[in-house]
C-alpha cells in the first residue's frame, strides 16, 4: 500500500475567531487572562507579554491540541513579582505540520 498525495496545497495557518478580553479588574492568581484563539490547525506557540518599552515581562509557550490555542496569565513577571500597566501581548503561532508560514497576531492586556 503506498499513500498518494491529493495534489491540493495545504492550508496557511489561521485565525478563526479569539477570545482577547481582560477579566474585571485585571488578570490575578485567582482570576487569570485566559485568551483563546481557535485556529484552523494545530499549532505551537509562544506569547510574549512586553511592556511599554517593549521589554519582554513574561513568556509563555506551549502546543495546541486540535485548533483551540489557550493561555493563562496570572499578572506576574517572569521575576515573581506582581506588575501593573497596560501590556502589548504576541502570539506567534507555527503550524505544526510545518505547511505554510508562522501566525502572527497582537494585542494589549491591562493589569491593574
Amino acid at each position: 500500500m503506498s499513500i498518494v498525495g491529493s495534489g491540493v496545497p495545504a492550508s496557511a495557518l489561521a485565525q478563526m475567531e479569539a477570545q482577547t478580553a481582560t477579566p474585571p479588574g485585571g488578570p490575578t492568581k485567582l482570576t487569570p487572562w485566559q485568551p483563546v484563539w481557535q485556529l484552523n490547525k494545530p499549532a505551537d506557540w509562544t506569547l510574549t507579554l512586553s511592556n511599554s518599552g517593549g521589554t519582554v515581562v513574561r513568556t509563555l509557550t506551549g502546543a495546541a491540541k486540535g485548533a483551540a490555542l489557550r493561555a493563562a496569565w496570572d499578572g506576574y513577571g517572569e521575576d515573581g513579582r506582581r506588575i501593573s500597566g497596560t501590556y502589548t501581548w504576541k502570539l506567534t503561532a507555527q503550524p505544526r505540520d510545518d505547511q505554510g508560514p508562522a501566525l502572527t497576531v497582537t494585542g494589549t492586556v491591562v493589569v491593574n
